[in-house]
């Protein structure tokens, strides 16, 4: 009696229930108002994320302003992109907001009005002092976002151990509500610091969106609890795929260029008759596999058999 084939749903062990198709793993319910907390070790990267950042953004705002600077690393913090937008901030803000390609979504750099007046008036030569409380004028924004770009690549260093990142400055602005990164209850990363600028200390704060973030933790944890024995097993396994690989053979085709015919004109082909290529005698044949082009042969003869004589390669091509 022929076996029936298993269904999707009861193949190997799974288990149908309403639609669903369950492999015998337990569940997990996801509340997408409230996204699960960062785990420890994740949080411990990013504050040897935060504490590289923050040497290094004090050494470069010190050689740039020419006076003694230092980033000092606080809290580092999940919250709702709603609740952090609907904070009241002691002083004026302004935010930065920031592509980290090649993550998706949108990061920001927060820091007190007062303290870009600082960086502004000690760059200028100024001695620092109290600043005024309003928004940047046309020559003082292309000098704060000069500073700020150089801090996007200490940024960039900062998370090189975890991913590669490219920050991008994007438009200045004074207010959190007119700064998109994500709805309301996307998760962010809010991470703290205390920025000195000679003798004015203010905050500053770094945002990094969850989601964008987390993949590139997980897959440092991952590398990081592999063992130097287990990565070098795991490297010998890929190299010997790949020796492998390149001994498999593959169907190879030349070709020429294709003709098109109607229905009856293929229906009505007879011994005898002769059907024009659209291919010109001069013209070489393509080598082709899994209908990719390869290069391109003439045709030649060896022995009692028809051959090809390669004459270019697509590589020899790009290159030329």
């Amino acid at each position: 009696m022929p076996s029936t084939p298993l269904s999707s749903g009861h193949a190997a062990g799974h288990t149908r229930f309403g639609g669903l198709v369950r492999d015998g793993r337990p569940t997990e319910d996801y509340d997408f108002l409230r996204p699960p907390k960062l785990a420890r070790e994740h949080l411990r990267t990013l504050q040897l994320i935060c504490e590289t950042f923050s040497h290094r953004l004090g050494v470069l705002l010190t050689s740039r302003l020419r006076v003694l600077c230092r980033a000092v690393p606080g809290q580092i913090e999940q919250v709702g992109a709603g609740d952090y937008f609907a904070r009241v901030d002691s002083e004026p803000m302004l935010i930065a907001p920031l592509t980290i390609e090649p993550l998706p979504g949108t990061a920001a750099v927060e820091m007190s009005l007062n303290a870009a007046m600082t960086c502004i008036d000690h760059l200028l030569g100024g001695s620092g002092g109290p600043q005024p409380q309003r928004q940047l004028s046309d020559i003082e924004t292309p000098l704060l976002r000069e500073v700020l770009t150089a801090c996007l690549g200490e940024l960039a260093y900062s998370f090189e151990d975890v991913t590669r990142l490219t920050p991008v400055l994007g438009q200045l602005e004074y207010n959190r509500q007119l700064v998109q990164l994500g709805g309301p209850t996307e998760a962010l990363i809010v991470a703290g610091f205390d920025l000195a600028v000679g003798e004015s200390t203010s905050p500053l704060s770094l945002l990094l969106p969850l989601q964008s973030v987390l993949p590139a933790l997980q897959r440092h944890h991952e590398q990081a609890a592999v063992s130097p024995g287990e990565r070098a097993m795991r490297q010998a396994a890929r190299d010997l795929i790949t020796t492998r690989l390149q001994d498999v053979p593959v169907e190879v085709r030349v070709e020429f260029n294709p003709i098109r015919l109607r229905s009856d004109q293929l229906l009505d082909l007879r011994p005898g008759d002769v059907v024009p290529l659209d291919h010109r005698v001069d013209l070489p044949l393509d080598i082709t596999t899994a209908e990719r082009s390869f290069g391109r042969a003439v045709a030649t003869q060896r022995g009692q058999r028809l051959a090809c004589q390669v004459v270019s390669t697509d590589d020899e091509e790009l290159s030329a």
